[in-house]
């Protein structure tokens, strides 16, 4: 089989689509891939033709294999996205996900550690964090006059009384079935463990470098209450090693090493940038950072990026002035779903297409 043969069937397989001739667009497509495996335009497709013929699974794989192909085809990803997503809104089951049953961690003690004015907003917080601490020991360190995140969790990290300590933000909640125990299994293998982060960091972002360095998944609520935004920033699945900063929307460090990294609360004393500063410097001094997607979490804010951000961007390029380099190309797949229980079955589907051969 040659390439020639494999282009003029993607060819004869684009006119049986354009036609509406669904079967022999799959079949024809299907030849083109056995001709060049690595025709990323067959596997994207063939997508898009056992889509339109109702094969959830076997389009989802489809488009997987064109974005693997190809990590600049974000079509390909973002049609991944929506496919599984139209499957778990429709009903249906594409894949399914890994036991996310951890390694009994009972004996582990955590505080929780969270700045916060909302009375509101922390009581929903705390209700879902509770859930997820089930069979842990643990405490909430709230700190309601924060002068900024850096001042509010050195505060909250000497006061702490465990082991471990994890940072969160009081508009963040946890499905019902999701563990916080896996985080506490993930320092066994890593220093920091967070939900969103970067293998690589050249300026002044954790997602600064973009695709395919970032990593995790997170929901946010749509524009209307109706429903959420289950995105993601890439298909890996699991513990996810080598990252050189993490988001600090939610991460968890043993209490002794973060109090060795310490937080700058003299260059970043507001709300930004704390994060990036104090995951990025543990990187540098070779602790090992990962990114974990075993949590669902909901995350009320995606971020405020406005003069105020600039501010303190300014001063991290000061602080950092090796991280100079342009960004890279950055897009943040997701799909809308109904209910938070949606949102749960969309990422238990994400883990198990990640173990699918």
């Amino acid at each position: 089989m040659t390439a020639p043969e494999a282009q003029s069937a993607l060819r004869a397989g684009n006119a049986f689509l354009a036609d509406g001739n669904l079967r022999a667009a799959v079949q024809t497509f299907r030849r083109a891939i056995e001709c060049d495996a690595r025709l990323g335009d067959a596997h994207y497709n063939l997508g898009i033709a056992l889509r339109r013929s109702g094969d959830w699974r076997g389009a989802a794989l489809a488009f997987r294999c064109a974005a693997r192909l190809n990590p600049a085809d974000f079509d390909a990803m973002q049609n991944l996205v929506t496919t599984l997503g139209r499957g778990i809104a429709d009903g249906a089951q594409p894949f399914r996900g890994n036991d996310r049953s951890c390694v009994d961690h009972s004996r582990e003690s955590v505080s929780i550690i969270v700045c916060s004015i909302d009375e509101e907003r922390l009581a929903r917080m705390r209700a879902t964090f509770a859930a997820a601490l089930a069979g842990l020991e643990y405490e909430f360190v709230v700190i309601r006059d924060a002068e900024s995140l850096a001042e509010g969790y050195a505060r909250g990290l000497g006061a702490c009384r465990h082991e471990i300590a994890v940072f969160a933000h009081d508009d963040v909640e946890l499905a019902p079935d999701s563990p916080l125990s896996c985080f506490t299994e993930a320092l066994d293998y890593c220093d920091i463990v967070g939900v969103a982060g970067s293998r690589s960091v050249h300026g002044p972002a954790v997602n600064w470098d973009g695709h395919p360095h970032v990593h995790g998944w997170v929901a946010y609520p749509c524009a209307d209450p109706t429903g959420w935004d289950a995105t993601l920033y890439s298909l890996e699945s699991g513990l996810l090693h080598g990252m050189q900063a993490l988001d600090g929307l939610l991460f968890a460090v043993r209490r002794d090493t973060a109090r060795r990294i310490g937080f700058d609360a003299a260059t970043f004393d507001g709300f930004h940038f704390y994060d990036l500063d104090f995951t990025y410097r543990a990187w540098r001094l070779g602790l090992r950072l990962a990114v974990s997607t075993e949590l669902v979490v909901f995350h009320a804010s995606a971020g405020d990026f406005g003069a105020e951000w600039n501010r303190y961007a300014q001063r991290f390029r000061t602080k950092f002035p090796e991280l100079d380099s342009p960004p890279g190309p950055h897009h943040s797949y997701g799909v809308r779903l109904p209910s938070r229980q949606d949102v749960a079955r969309f990422y238990d589907a994400l883990r198990g297409l990640a173990v699918v051969p």
